[in-house]
């Protein structure tokens, strides 16, 4: 169990360092942008220091470092141009002098037709004054009067965040703070990184105290025209490939400034992922092996009931397949004797065929049914008419309606037949309707047993067919 809790560790802790260490890939499209332009173009307005100032027409500051540190990582050369404030930039901006601005902070007030990146510089803001106000709270400065740099967010800011403070705005930091010690103005309101810059590099401020820290950053990025989506996208994953130490590097050349990541803060945060990841790992596989053992237990429970619901129906098959061979037994027992009986009648008792098709108002006999008859074919044509004639005159009545074409009902009857020689002969006559293709269509169908037979014997079917013939039996099933 303890080698596989450090393996999960060592395994959390190379996901996370390959998940840190993964760069965004250009797409096509920002590959033919870096194709096509050797410099990348950068246009800035002065800051205070250490943000972004100029000395001797050079630039300096994090800004100018940010921006070098980008380029090398878009594999460009860099070209930074001054210009002496925000609307002279934006306007070199719109006419193509210049592919971004390096430093923009967004304001209320940002023009709609600037894209701005994510900050790659976040500086805490802090009231700054002497002694005597600087242990009281930020009511004590209600009315009074607050120092900050001209043409910084401040100074459009504190109107509408503080509005209880009256804004004196000064031309550079320096004169800004000086007010505040020679009591001019009672506090200093800005990013905390200039002024300690300052403070560390410049004698003459000791008197100033950080008063409070504001809830508030100063957030720095780069700002390109909305028109220009593959180079934000650009600029944005170059800022996002620079590493911690690209950054400490950065920080770490300016004097009395914080970095905003402590060295070796990248192997802890690496350690601390390493750790909950392998821990969430054992928590994953507890529950899932403890869900597995759940499962497997309600899985056999019902495995077991399926078996024994599946034995009890195959019990009643059983007993139904049982029964079925039984039933079927009786009925071929009893199929037989009446195929036996059936045989027999046949055999006892003459039989014949007709057919009558209202259409055709002829019927159609076999030789039997003209034998029968006592008629001779060719010589006796069966019509309905012709028919009738040779049934007893108080028969007639019931043969009729088997002559009737809207009758379609099974007829069962017997009838006497008058033959030539003046003898009669009794007849059994079974006849039903057959339907033809078309609903008026179809033919009665009958068959005639001669029953003279039987009453001539005096009722022994036996002695009619011949009483020595012992293959004719019959059997009675229930």
């Amino acid at each position: 169990m303890l080698y596989r809790f450090f393996g999960l560790c060592l395994l959390g802790l190379i996901i996370s360092t390959q998940g840190m260490a993964q760069a965004p890939r250009f797409s096509p499209a920002e590959k033919a942008w870096l194709t096509e332009h050797q410099f990348l173009r950068v246009g800035v307005a002065e800051m205070t220091p250490p943000i972004l100032y100029f000395e001797r027409s050079q630039s300096r500051g994090l800004v100018p470092d940010y921006m070098r540190a980008l380029a090398d990582r878009l594999g460009l050369q860099l070209q930074i141009r001054h210009y002496p404030d925000q609307g002279t930039l934006l306007k070199a901006l719109r006419e193509g002098e210049v592919d971004l601005i390096g430093a923009l902070v967004h304001t209320d007030t940002a023009a709609p037709d600037l894209h701005y990146s994510r900050p790659y510089l976040n500086l805490p803001a802090a009231i700054f004054t002497t002694d005597r106000i600087v242990d009281k709270g930020l009511t004590a400065l209600d009315g009074l009067e607050v120092s900050v740099v001209a043409g910084s967010v401040w100074e459009e800011g504190i109107p509408h965040l503080l509005p209880s403070l009256n804004v004196m705005a000064f031309n550079d930091l320096g004169q800004a703070l000086k007010a505040v010690i020679a009591d001019r103005a009672q506090a200093y309101l800005g990013d905390t990184a200039s002024v300690n810059h300052l403070l560390a590099t410049t004698e003459g401020y000791d008197e100033l105290k950080e008063m409070m820290r504001l809830d508030m950053t100063v957030d720095v990025a780069v700002a390109t025209l909305f028109s220009e989506p593959v180079l934000q996208s650009l600029l944005q994953k170059g800022l996002d490939r620079l590493s911690t130490e690209d950054m400490h590097d950065i920080w770490y050349n300016w004097q009395g400034l914080e970095a905003p990541v402590k060295q070796g803060g990248n192997l802890v945060t690496i350690i601390v992922w390493g750790f909950f990841l392998a821990l969430w790992s054992l928590l994953l596989a507890w529950a899932v092996r403890l869900h597995e053992k759940k499962a497997l237990t309600h899985h056999r429970s019902k495995t077991r009931r399926s078996i024994k619901r599946l034995r009890r129906r195959e019990n009643l098959l059983k007993q139904k397949l049982l029964n079925l061979k039984h039933k079927t037994k009786r009925y071929r027992h009893r199929a037989k004797a009446l195929r036996q009986q059936v045989d027999f009648i046949s055999e006892v008792l003459p039989s014949c065929s007709w057919s009558w098709d209202p259409s055709d108002e002829i019927c159609q006999w076999d030789d039997e049914m003209f034998h029968m008859a006592g008629q001779e074919r060719g010589a006796f044509t069966p019509d309905p008419a012709s028919i009738l004639n040779l049934v007893h005159e108080q028969d007639r009545k019931n043969i009729a309606q088997l002559f009737d074409s809207g009758n379609r009902d099974e007829i069962r009857l017997s009838y006497r037949l008058l033959l030539a020689d003046g003898g009669e002969r009794r007849v059994l006559d079974y006849s039903h309707f057959v339907p033809g293709d078309t609903e008026d269509s179809g033919k009665r169908v009958g068959i005639c047993w001669d029953v003279d037979h039987f009453f001539s014997s005096g009722g022994d079917l036996l002695h009619v067919s011949g009483a020595g013939d012992s293959s004719i039996v019959v059997e009675t099933v229930e």
